[in-house]
């Protein structure tokens, strides 16, 4: 009889992982794709993850391709999925509805949070999760718990169930809690709270994960008993890029009713994601508009494509502007028909202003644009972000503010498109990003502490 080293992973007992996870699928946006990847992957290296979610409540968008994407695997055995009440405010039980608060109804909304919920507005569903998570270590042999954040609440929930049972933990950090560049705190009294909670919350951590090296490091300095702290980027999965599963298509301009051209010469720019209140698209809308002034000849071959957030509040400029012909708002889409978009388009942009902590944001949608191969123009200031992209061998980096520059840099892609002179690939850099990779390095880090 051979040695368990001998066996192959596939035919070994899977390891059972309890999951904890917030926004997952039939919720949509970059926040979902994260742990939906993990756990796509997790069973080719020897783990199953036990999946404790809230059932849908108020969201901006759900994903019907995600959904399905679950759905699969739910089918093959390879998850299992168990649901709880959210006790979120404004909590419903829809998977189908589709809302979001005006702008300014949202801003208040989340000033509202940060004053009256630390660590935020979840924190209602940690009673409900624990004891939907005491039934599952009852009836599942649970080798090690993971949760990711935000929000930060599931790391309450998983803090208490470490208490409880002493199961390993790891804890997952898509964005700094502390110096998070989504809370404001209304009081330096909230923000002295705020460090007591991640302080008594992350003394329960086997291993902290962080997206890149300023999260680990913040994090390692505020609390240097940890005793691992390691780094896990996002990724792309490069299933998600197969076209033929797809039907290419047309898309109509909403403003106009106008739909977009077949014709070979046509420059078509996309953004995909969501617009934060200090990152908006202004700069770089002014930015074309000079660039068509300049080379008049693009106001007829360029179009500007915006999916993910609305961007209703900048309409009155690009019709100011005069380029509401040159405009496609596409809103919220599927994450598969956003991946073929990206594929079609011939530049992609990337825009990052924040103010607040913008060198420990790493935007996750870089990863996806990378595996396109497409050029990219990135807004970015100094930070991961740009460290990331400086390999990438096709990007075009500037400051977020100079409209001349930034009009400089479209006309600067545009020509090396046209001129055949893009630089090629580092095909090997590019597949340590892909979601199995780093599903992998997940998984190594579980067995580390079951060993």
């Amino acid at each position: 009889m051979g040695t368990i080293e001998e066996i192959p992973i596939r035919e070994r007992p899977l390891k059972e992982l309890l999951f904890i996870v917030y926004f997952f699928p039939p919720m949509g946006g970059s926040g979902v794709q994260r742990p939906l990847k993990y756990v796509k992957y997790l069973n080719e290296f020897g783990w199953k993850p036990i999946i404790l979610v809230p059932e849908p409540g108020l969201y901006h968008s759900f994903d019907s391709s995600l959904e399905h994407e679950l759905q699969k695997l739910i089918d093959k055995d390879c998850v299992q999925v168990y649901r709880v009440k959210g006790g979120t405010p404004l909590h419903w039980n829809s998977s189908k509805k589709q809302w979001r608060p005006g702008i300014r109804i949202e801003k208040w909304l989340r000033r509202f949070s940060h004053f009256f919920y630390l660590p935020d507005n979840k924190k209602g569903w940690i009673k409900q999760g624990f004891k939907q998570a005491e039934e599952i270590i009852q009836k599942h042999s649970i080798d090690a718990i993971y949760a990711t954040a935000p929000p930060y609440s599931n790391l309450m929930l998983v803090a208490k169930l470490k208490a409880s049972f002493q199961i390993p933990v790891v804890m997952d950090f898509r964005d700094d809690w502390l110096e998070s560049h989504l809370i404001n705190y209304p009081t330096p009294i909230h923000k002295i709270l705020m460090r007591r909670l991640e302080s008594r919350t992350i003394a329960f951590a086997d291993t902290v994960i962080a997206i890149n090296e300023p999260i680990a490091s913040a994090i390692h300095r505020r609390y240097p008993f940890l005793p691992r702290v390691v780094v896990q980027t996002h990724g792309y999965d490069p299933v998600d890029f197969d076209t033929s599963l797809f039907p290419d298509k047309r898309f109509k301009n909403k403003l106009t009713n106008k739909k977009e051209t077949t014709r070979l010469e046509t420059i078509r720019i996309l953004y995909s994601g969501t617009f934060y209140s200090d990152s908006g698209p202004d700069i770089f809308i002014r930015a074309v508009n000079e660039l068509i002034k300049n080379v008049p000849s693009l106001s007829s071959t360029l179009e500007l494509h915006f999916q993910g957030s609305p961007i209703d509040p900048y309409i009155s400029l690009i019709n100011e502007l005069g380029l509401h012909n040159n405009i496609y708002n596409h809103g919220y889409v599927p994450h598969n028909q956003a991946v073929l978009r990206m594929q079609k388009a011939s530049i992609l942009w990337l825009n990052n202003e924040h103010k607040k902590h913008k060198h420990t944001i790493t935007l996750s949608k870089i990863y996806e644009y990378m595996a396109t191969r497409r050029p990219i123009i990135a807004l970015i200031p100094e930070g991961d972000t740009k460290k990331i992209l400086k390999n990438y061998t096709r990007s075009y980096i500037t400051s977020p503010n100079n409209i001349k520059e930034v009009s400089r840099i479209i006309s600067k892609a545009i020509g090396d498109i046209q001129a055949g002179n893009l630089k090629p690939l580092n095909e090997e850099w590019l597949k340590a990003y892909t979601t199995k990779s780093i599903t992998q390095s997940l998984a190594h880090e579980l067995d580390a502490l079951i060993d």
